[in-house]
């Protein structure tokens, strides 16, 4: 399955080229996080399938593997991952449509910031003595403005960056299908015990997009490694929460150490808990 999703070799994850330029580690992982939940929100305001999402995060992920935050913009690799993904996952968007929502979007975070920055909120300054405004309006940009072809322009390069810089290798392969597969395998589908597992499980994959993981780890060692990081985090009573067989242990069925499932989940756990320092980084 690795061979259906490049990895990041260990050269890659460790020294990154944002790391080579200067770029301290936490905020190019802040800037990861952000891009990430920027193409998430984007996506649903278009009405995308999770699909073109997940796809898109992939390839953004990707790309600054192989290109540094010092070079490229955020704001402009966004919205060329995620018109990418569109066509790659053969449900194509509209070049206004992404744009006016990524303006939106932007906006929103520009004001959310100057309210209450945050590591996590896009923080730009504001221009002295004009207090902010709890209040938020957005005008979206018109048909013929020159901004419009403007960020049209930068899409259209901005795309053609994460090609050339990909090599043009757009393989995508997501462990969403995996996961259904080791959840009905393992019987974990079915029961009070196990009811409403699957979707944390699928929304622990969900969440991981924001995090290296997928650039790091095949496909199937994802999966199981949703699987694994929920039965540790499952609520209720103890009596009451999922379990699988420890001995032998159920993961060694599918191939699947168990360094990699706490590896994988580590990076999730920081992701939920960033001041909690438990990460484990640029290992795989």
């Amino acid at each position: 399955m690795s061979l259906l999703n490049p990895l990041a070799s260990a050269a890659q994850a460790s020294h990154s080229p944002s790391r080579a330029d200067g770029i301290p580690r936490a905020l190019e992982d802040e800037l990861r996080v952000w891009g990430c939940r920027l193409i998430q929100d984007a996506g649903t305001l278009l009405r995308l399938p999770q699909a073109v999402m997940a796809s898109a995060q992939l390839l953004f992920q990707r790309f600054w593997y192989v290109s540094s935050f010092r070079d490229f913009s955020t704001r402009e690799i966004v919205p060329g991952v995620l018109f990418l993904a569109s066509k790659l996952e053969e449900s194509p968007v509209r070049i206004r449509d992404l744009l006016n929502v990524m303006s939106y979007l932007l906006a929103r975070a520009s004001h959310a910031s100057s309210m209450s920055p945050s590591s996590r909120s896009l923080e730009l300054p504001r221009a002295p003595g004009k207090p902010a405004s709890s209040r938020f309006s957005h005008a979206p940009v018109g048909y013929f403005d020159a901004s419009f072809y403007e960020a049209k322009d930068a899409l259209v390069v901005a795309e053609m960056q994460v090609l050339k810089r990909l090599g043009f290798n757009t393989s995508l392969s997501l462990p969403y299908a995996t996961l259904v597969n080791y959840l009905q395998m393992l019987g974990a589908t079915g029961g009070e015990r196990w009811d409403g597992f699957a979707q944390r499980c699928w929304g622990t994959l969900n969440d991981a997009l924001q995090t290296p993981v997928y650039c790091l780890f095949a496909p199937h060692v994802l999966a199981a490694a949703s699987i694994y990081y929920n039965l540790l985090h499952a609520p209720g009573p103890a009596e009451k929460r999922p379990a699988l067989p420890l001995d032998p242990p159920w993961w060694a069925l599918l191939d699947v150490t168990e360094a990699e499932l706490r590896c994988v989940c580590a990076h999730i756990a920081w992701l939920y808990h960033p001041s909690g320092g438990g990460r484990v980084r640029d290992e795989h």
